[in-house]
């Protein structure tokens, strides 16, 4: 039996804040676009700072997440899908070529004209109603409006002078020499005060800006990081469970197991068995 092609759209609108516990990943690509509100939006270890109508393109692969901005009411449409889905149209065969140029290997952020919002919502609006129906030639009809979806991206990105950069005020800056450490320093015993000292500032101003950047705690951050390189030990490498928690910085393997499951919903062994290889 094939399986069928990913795709998936969803909109959803919170009038609370909402912050993401955890840096997440995908094995396809994801698009972001904000209908009201203002969001954070993480990738890569660097901030972007999202407007009512910006639209940010993840690539497969690159750890991202969103937090709270502002008065934290926002609305968005995600939509998640791989390669498979658009090239199987049996309307539109696409190249490799022509494949690539749709499906940027990296991600960025869009913040199209008014004219352009109109476009695109109009464009979602029309994959929403066809999604949730099931109509004859629906997943055809799906693709058709994909591709169109990805075209009108990719003109409205040759089009746009600039891509929008990450937030870069000195803070921020400062911030992300903080993530950068890290990330190469995970496996260390890190505390706080060796933190600040590091970086010549008090801890408590470095615990301030820290949380008004990321939207989490250094302890968070800290915890997201040694998970995530957790989880890859535990998907690439036959190593025992001790050994991980050694060597992704925790002082014991109970406090290894509380923060992991935590993260994942699961004990470091369930992960490792869903994630066997065949």
């Amino acid at each position: 039996m094939i399986a069928t092609p990913l795709f998936a759209i969803e909109q959803a609108l919170r009038m609370v804040p909402f912050s993401m516990s955890a840096d997440h990943v995908h094995q396809a690509h994801e698009i972001y676009y904000l209908l009201a509100g203002e969001r954070y939006y993480y990738i890569n270890q660097r901030v972007y700072a999202l407007q009512k109508g910006d639209l940010i393109w993840i690539s497969k692969h690159d750890f991202h997440r969103t937090s709270n901005k502002g008065s934290g009411s926002h609305e968005r449409i995600l939509i998640n899908f791989d390669e498979a889905f658009v090239a199987s149209s049996t309307s539109v065969t696409l190249s490799s070529d022509q494949s690539h140029l749709l499906l940027s290997e990296k991600s960025f952020l869009l913040r199209p004209s008014a004219e352009e919002q109109r476009e695109l919502e109009h464009l979602f609006q029309q994959m929403l109603d066809e999604y949730h129906q099931e109509h004859a030639y629906r997943h055809m009809y799906l693709q058709s409006l994909l591709l169109q979806l990805l075209i009108r991206i990719r003109r409205i990105q040759s089009a746009a002078p600039d891509t929008i950069a990450p937030e870069r005020s000195e803070q921020q800056q400062r911030v992300y020499s903080v993530i950068e450490y890290l990330h190469a320093h995970y496996a260390e015993k890190l505390s706080l005060e060796q933190l600040a000292g590091h970086f010549y500032i008090s801890s408590t101003y470095l615990c301030r800006i820290f949380k008004q950047t990321t939207g989490f705690t250094l302890v968070e951050y800290l915890q997201d990081v040694r998970v995530q390189q957790a989880r890859a030990y535990l998907k690439e490498t036959n190593w025992k469970v001790t050994a991980i928690a050694e060597k992704t910085g925790f002082d014991s393997i109970a406090h290894f197991g509380r923060v992991f499951k935590h993260f994942t919903g699961r004990t470091p062994l369930q992960y490792r068995k869903s994630h066997k290889k065949e």
